[in-house]
């Protein structure tokens, strides 16, 4: 793995898990002022919401990467390896197509919230801020799949004869 393959990497493991751990220490933070203190605190589920799901967006190329995605193999594991190749390629090539347009029509909506200039109720943050993960983790995901692509198709076939 290259130098910047690993660095990528790390940034994308070390973004994804820090957006996560601050949105769960925000939930922590607000039920502790709420149920020990009895001051909620309006503003702690609308950010920590907002943590969560960049956190879990931008983990979903993670998960890519790792092979953590679910997926049912009872199917692909009694293909040959030929067939298997070709599902790999048509899943990816799919996922890449998926990103392209989860890439478009978020960008459509950041467009329009940044034409807007919307802002969230309880905080008052632009909602272009909030929307520009949309983007930003389909260009993630997007790269994982076209690399998942590109092994795919270097992949060499085992031919297989019974006989």
């Amino acid at each position: 793995m290259s130098k910047w393959r690993e660095r990528y990497a790390a940034f994308e493991d070390c973004l994804a898990g820090s957006l996560i751990v601050i949105g769960v220490a925000l939930i922590f933070y607000g039920v502790v002022c709420r149920y020990l203190f009895n001051s909620p605190k309006a503003w702690v589920d609308e950010i920590s919401t907002y943590f969560v799901v960049w956190g879990t967006l931008i983990g979903s190329a993670v998960a890519l990467r790792e092979g953590h995605h679910i997926q049912v193999d009872v199917l692909y594991d009694r293909l040959p390896s030929s067939l298997q190749k070709a599902c790999n390629v048509f899943a990816n090539a799919l996922g890449v197509l998926f990103c392209l347009c989860f890439i478009f029509f978020g960008g459509k909506l950041l467009a329009l919230y940044w034409k807007t200039q919307q802002q969230s109720t309880d905080v008052g943050i632009f909602l272009w801020i909030v929307y520009l993960v949309i983007p930003l983790s389909g260009l993630m995901l997007g790269y994982r799949f076209l690399d998942n692509l590109l092994a795919s198709l270097k992949q060499e076939v085992k031919i297989e004869w019974n006989g």
